[in-house]
């Protein structure tokens, strides 16, 4: 019997998810994947009609997407581009900093509370402006947050007062952040597990590309012109990727477009690029649609993932180092004005040494997911087609398949971070400081890239929700420390101040490598869940 699931997303067969739940023999099993997709013939191994992870083809052998490869890579530089409006807009005037504090007569704590109001509000937006993309669709919510990061940048560059600035920080960070977690949506929208981790992974980090170079930018434009002229060069970039998102972003929302050879029916839905996919758009039945899980929005819907131990576990660990990166770039911009006496054009350009981590970081990161990923899940397989009849088949164990290597990474960040507090302390070499800088950013982008593609698989129909409360944890905890990073610092110097940073990071490492060892239970319990929901839901 076919039907829709509310958990894995997509048109599955009954048979088809016992076996993903692991309550069907070996000897029983089917040749379709866990997301309820038919895998072809000739993948059979032994006398076993045994499922592939993440095919790319539907129980109704529809493809999962009708995208083309290449399609996929123009989709992934368009969303990239969407997500650098997010990332530039915190950094980008870091190097202002002091111009703005002598400008408003403020105090450099005052000035500090417009990066810390922006992380406030980068943190809790996306929560529930992403969760709405996920009911509503996501092409109008990108739209939406796009104009309003126009109209409030277009504000920042007019204020003359500093309340004014406080405030207009947090309308733009309202508007520009959840387009982090609209990105993860659609790229979980049209791709599966076998590619998703690097997709996903060049997304997330390619974006973060604009976190190391915005203050580059940003000392350009104060330079030439003055702080005004950064929120103005803002405003027009953030009104250009308006413009290319209008017409090359199609709805991907898999309840409304399915795999997007349905036609949408709303205008909002419908993008200028569909003319490019008008000969696919053959789904007029909309057979290959999911069935949205509720029937009115939920707004909140997404902190009830927390109740999930795994989803909290991963996110503490993954925003600390998040953190203590935001607090590494806030330091480096103050103590090279302050100690070595930096114009703010020499600040921004020493900014290239982590922005360019972010490139390699970003390319290492997503290989190194799909390369680890394709050979855990042919050890997978492997193990299936060793099964005896009538043994059950476990759930293939995603977590561990995505953190098996994170321990590398994290621990070079770990030592990297302690060495660059002590060398800014004692006033070391720029050249050192910015070597400690590259390694701190490239061990940080493992993990930045894997939390948003690990919670995306296993939540792949509530992707935006799961990937915004991703955002929440890291932006509240860099909102929380860089709060009190001055006062850490005049309490336990710079060197003291990172030493602790990278002691709380080794306890996140091992809080990972703790919920790797124990993820066959975890995924056991997981199963259990999406058992008893589908159950429900019959």
């Amino acid at each position: 019997m076919t039907r829709k699931t509310g958990i894995q997303g997509t048109i599955v067969t009954t048979r088809d998810k016992n076996v993903e739940s692991g309550s069907m023999s070996a000897s029983e099993s089917q040749a379709e994947d866990s997301d309820g997709e038919k895998r072809p013939r000739d993948s059979l191994i032994g006398n076993n009609r045994l499922r592939e992870l993440n095919s790319q083809v539907l129980a109704n052998n529809m493809p999962y997407t009708i995208m083309k490869k290449s399609e996929m890579s123009f989709m992934t530089a368009i969303l990239t581009v969407i997500g650098l409006c997010s990332s530039i807009s915190m950094p980008i005037y870091w190097t202002a900093l002091t111009e703005i504090q002598d400008d408003f007569h403020i105090t450099a704590e005052q000035a500090n509370m417009t990066v810390t109001a922006y992380l406030i509000f980068q943190a809790i937006a996306p929560v529930f402006i992403s969760s709405a993309g996920d009911y509503f669709g996501r092409r109008p919510l990108v739209l939406f947050c796009l104009v309003g990061g126009v109209a409030a940048n277009v504000g920042l560059a007019v204020s003359n007062t500093y309340w004014l600035i406080i405030l207009l920080r947090c309308v733009l960070a309202t508007f520009v952040a959840p387009t982090i977690s609209l990105n993860s949506g659609i790229t979980g929208d049209f791709t599966t597990r076998r590619n998703r981790g690097g997709i996903l992974g060049y997304v997330s980090g390619f974006t973060l590309i604009g976190q190391g170079l915005a203050p580059f930018l940003g000392s350009v434009f104060d330079s030439r012109w003055n702080w005004r002229a950064i929120f103005w060069f803002s405003a027009a970039f953030d009104g250009f990727v308006l413009l290319v998102a209008f017409i090359f972003l199609p709805e991907t929302r898999r309840t409304i477009v399915g795999n997007l050879s349905v036609p949408p029916k709303s205008i909002i839905h419908k993008a200028p690029i569909l003319f490019h996919y008008s000969k696919r758009l053959t789904d007029k039945e909309g057979k290959s649609l999911e069935r949205k899980s509720e029937t009115k929005f939920n707004p909140f819907r997404p902190f009830m993932l927390l109740r999930e131990l795994e989803i909290t576990l991963i996110l503490l660990p993954c925003s600390l180092f998040f953190a203590t990166w935001t607090m590494s770039q806030v330091s480096l911009t103050t103590s090279l004005s302050r100690d070595y006496h930096y114009s703010s054009l020499k600040v921004g350009l020493c900014f290239f040494a982590p922005g360019m981590s972010t490139i390699f970081g970003t390319i290492f990161s997503g290989k190194s997911l799909n390369w680890i990923y394709k050979k855990r899940k042919n050890a997978y397989i492997k193990k299936l087609g060793d099964l005896k009849s009538g043994q059950n088949i476990p759930p293939f164990d995603i977590i561990r398949a995505r953190l098996c290597f994170s321990v590398g990474p994290t621990a070079i960040m770990v030592v990297s971070c302690i060495t660059y507090g002590w060398c800014l302390e004692y006033k070391e070499p720029v050249a050192v400081i910015l070597v400690l800088s590259f390694l701190l950013t490239f061990g940080v982008m493992y993990t930045l890239n894997v939390a948003p593609t690990l919670l995306v698989d296993l939540h792949p129909r509530e992707s935006g929700g799961s990937t915004s409360l991703n955002n929440l944890f890291r932006c509240g905890m860099s909102a929380i420390f860089v709060s009190c990073i001055s006062k850490m610092n005049q309490s336990m110097s710079l060197g003291g101040t990172y030493t602790l940073m990278g002691g709380l990071c080794i306890i996140g490492i091992v809080i990972l490598q703790v919920v790797m060892l124990d993820s066959k239970k975890l995924m056991e319990k997981k199963r259990l869940r999406e058992l008893a929901y589908q159950q429900a839901t019959v």
